[in-house]
């Protein structure tokens, strides 16, 4: 029945179409002629009658003709129905040109106005305003006209001829009575978002900034809230292509941006309320009407909505993870201290306030004898320092009219135990902003970085995509999200996004090689990340290099070493070396080498780079307890694909590159983490090939200097020894060397080399 009603429907819409097209022709012509731009110009009625199609010319002049004589003055109606109706006359009499029309149009425009001006009855601004007038009609009629003949804009899918009407009939809608709402803002923003959702940002930005020139013609006060709607257009066409809510959060937030912009508060809010109406006319658009603009991005059910950025979140999540712990101590302990401190002064005015508030003699020691009593004080201060307290034997000579010594001497050790509790608060609260102060500097940094990778543009390869998520949905792992690309260096780049599911390495083995053989690269390991009831697994082309490492540690005591060492590889293709020497020897000094390793592990696997890093690892060390903790940082980060290699001290020891056979050594003034309020560290760039070594070490391995290090790496380079080979060596040499020194120091080597990988 209802596919009956539905035809039935349909034919009635074919044989009523001829009359509803020229209803519309004439509601057309009736609210283009009410639009109105430059403070008193009224072209467009004119211009629709101009450019319309000539089946069309008659009803849309009628409609403009009872436009203008309804919705402008008398006098002003009576002179745009003549050019109306001598526009009329002209295409009626030369059918397929354009210019008869527009001369008798804008001919008897600019007649009447010569006629005014001769008489008197007309300022010279008038005629210019008339010449602006008859230009800007003849101009868009003519745009109206050849739009017509072209089928769709150049730049894309949008209609020429709807194009053009729509942004003429924005300064009707502006000037419609609606409060404090302004119709054509809202009707600008609706379809700027539709343009957004269908990922056509050449159009929506076409549409945008069209229309908010018109829009800033017709109403110059509307300039904030065309800036506003181009600004989230954009936007939403750009970050969330294919994404209803999405668009729509992004739209709205920029709004609120370019509210900022408004003169006053009341035109703020009434363009948040016509930004806000925009993308209630936006939503209540069926989705597939939506789906019927052809668009680059294709339209997103509302199951796959969600993993459309879980690749971004989960990134997201491993940084909040690594910051948890410091942001939390950090918090709990700025919360806890006070937020006033007092001079000495503040003993004497205690005292006075608890001893001498009920003396009789108060009146005489702190008013008519201030200066004595508070002499007195100071000569009392450094008896505090030194026992805390005072006897009434060391009571200074200013206080022998006190009638209660015994009771001055209690009072006075109490405030002045007070005083210096609060002293010592004070400047633990001063430490402890200056660290809020560093991390969240360091925090901004490492969350820019991070932007910027996310940032990078990534050109899409839709062919491997598709054949990637077959092959997941041949499996039975029906893909949410599957995206093949090329990152600006040109490396190869997939991620898939699937309900949550665990992976066994012989199953990710296979769908890697698998996936190598669809996009025609060698890939690297699968990196899969859980993030709530999602698993993103990321592939990336395999680096030319592969490292090898090799590690070695001699303790100084049993069971305790104070040297920790992190070898790893990250997702962006990157090796790193990390050696974390904790201050001295036994527990304290594991604790904090751990502590400080694991930290700066982490936090590079998120993404931070090596400086920020160190900046958060050293609050995180200054605040760990009350004792002075602090741990060297050496770390080499090299790039697998270039070779690239980049170092950063903290206090390390130095850094020893063999390079053709030849040790190189690589060292600097720095200091470790934890020591300072501020990271002292030191940053040096080299390059590394294949077989090229670095070692690291511990300031144990060098207690008998570093000549031997160097001699003893070339030649276990020309024997051939591998990485591990190469740290056991160093090792048991070090710590054959410092046994006669008799100073005990934990001993590490750790060592890297590039091999390669294709």
């Amino acid at each position: 029945m209802e596919k009956l009603r539905e035809a039935k429907l349909r034919r009635w819409l074919g044989a009523a179409g001829p009359t509803l097209w020229q209803l519309a022709a004439g509601a057309g012509g009736f609210v283009l002629a009410a639009g109105g731009v430059f403070g008193g110009l009224h072209p467009f009625g004119l211009a629709f009658v101009l450019g319309a199609g000539q089946s069309f010319a008659a009803a849309g002049a009628a409609g403009a003709a009872v436009g203008y004589l309804a919705l402008l003055p008398l006098t002003e109606g009576l002179r745009y129905l003549a050019a109306v109706a001598a526009a009329l006359a002209g295409r009626w009499l030369f059918k397929e040109k354009f210019a008869p029309g527009a001369v008798g149009g804008c001919g008897t425009l600019l007649a009447v106005q010569l006629m005014l001006s001769v008489s008197g009855l007309s300022t010279p601004a008038a005629a210019m305003g008339t010449l602006g007038d008859a230009l800007l009609a003849a101009g868009t009629g003519w745009a109206l006209r050849q739009s017509g003949k072209e089928r769709a804009l150049a730049a894309g899918p949008l209609s020429g001829t709807a194009f053009l009407l729509g942004l003429a009939a924005l300064p009707a809608l502006a000037a419609a009575p609606a409060g404090p709402l302004d119709l054509g803002v809202a009707a600008l923003g609706a379809a700027g978002l539709a343009f957004a959702y269908r990922g056509r940002l050449r159009d929506c930005a076409l549409l945008t900034v069209a229309g908010g020139a018109v829009l800033a013609a017709a109403d110059p006060a509307l300039c904030f809230a065309c800036l506003g709607l181009a600004a989230g257009c954009l936007a939403a066409a750009y970050f969330t292509p294919g994404e209803k809510l999405g668009s729509g959060a992004v739209f709205l937030a920029l709004s609120v941006f370019g509210s900022l912009a408004a003169p006053d508060g009341i035109a703020a809010l009434g363009f948040l309320g016509s930004a806000a109406l925009g993308e209630m006319g936006f939503f209540a658009l069926p989705r597939r009407w939506l789906a019927a603009l052809p668009g680059q991005a294709e339209a997103v059910s509302s199951a796959g909505q969600r993993p459309r950025v879980a690749g971004a979140v989960n990134q997201l999540e491993s940084v909040a993870q690594a910051l948890t712990g410091i942001a939390d101590t950090v918090n709990q302990v700025y919360e806890a201290l006070p937020k006033k401190g007092e001079s000495y002064n503040w003993v004497a005015d205690h005292v006075a306030e608890e001893l001498c508030r009920s003396c009789g003699r108060k009146e005489r020691c702190w008013v008519e004898d201030y200066s004595t009593t508070m002499d007195g004080f100071f000569r009392l201060k450094p008896v505090l320092e030194q026992q805390g307290r005072a006897a009434v034997e060391q009571l200074p000579g200013q206080f022998c009219r006190c009638i209660h010594p015994v009771e001055l001497c209690s009072a006075t050790g109490r405030a002045y135990a007070l005083y210096r509790s609060r002293r010592e608060s004070r400047v633990k609260a001063g430490a402890m902003r200056e660290a809020l102060t560093e991390q969240y500097t360091a925090m901004a940094q490492a969350l820019s970085q991070m932007a910027g990778q996310l940032g990078q543009a990534v050109a899409p390869d839709e062919g491997k995509t598709a054949r990637l998520a077959a092959l997941f949905a041949s499996v039975g792992l029906e893909p949410l999200e599957t995206q093949v690309g090329y990152d600006p260096a040109g490396r190869l780049r997939a991620s898939v996004t699937v309900n949550r599911t665990s992976f066994a390495p012989p199953e990710l083995e296979e769908l890697r090689a698998e996936a190598g053989r669809i996009c025609h690269r060698p890939l690297g390991q699968f990196r899969v990340d859980h993030g709530g009831p999602l698993t993103t697994l990321t592939l990336t082309e395999q680096a030319v290099f592969c490292p090898v490492f090799g590690l070695a540690a001699r303790a100084a005591r049993p069971g305790a070493c104070g040297d920790v060492v992190e070898q790893f590889c990250d997702q962006y293709g990157n090796a790193h070396l990390l050696l974390c020497d904790g201050m001295g020897v036994g527990r304290p000094a594991a604790i904090d080498g751990a502590l400080a390793a694991a930290l700066v592990a982490q936090l590079l696997r998120a993404g931070f780079g090596a400086e920020s890093a160190a900046r958060l690892v050293n609050v995180a060390l200054a605040l760990k307890s009350d004792e002075e903790s602090g741990a060297t940082l050496d770390l080499v980060t090299v790039d697998l694909f270039t070779g690239r290699a980049r170092l950063f001290k903290a206090g390390g020891c130095p850094t020893f590159v063999v390079r053709g056979g030849k040790t190189e050594t690589v060292e600097g003034s720095s200091l470790p983490v934890g020591i300072l309020s501020r990271v002292v560290g030191q940053q040096d760039a080299l390059t590394l090939s294949e077989d090229q070594l670095v070692v690291l070490v511990s300031d144990g391995a060098l207690a008998d200097g570093g000549t031997w290090v160097a001699q003893q790496l070339e030649l276990c380079t020309a024997v051939g020894n591998t990485p591990q080979e190469i740290a056991d060596i160093l090792a048991d040499t070090a710590l054959a060397r410092a046994g006669s020194s008799g100073r005990p120091d934990d001993i590490t080597v750790a060592v890297m080399r590039l091999e390669r990988a294709v």
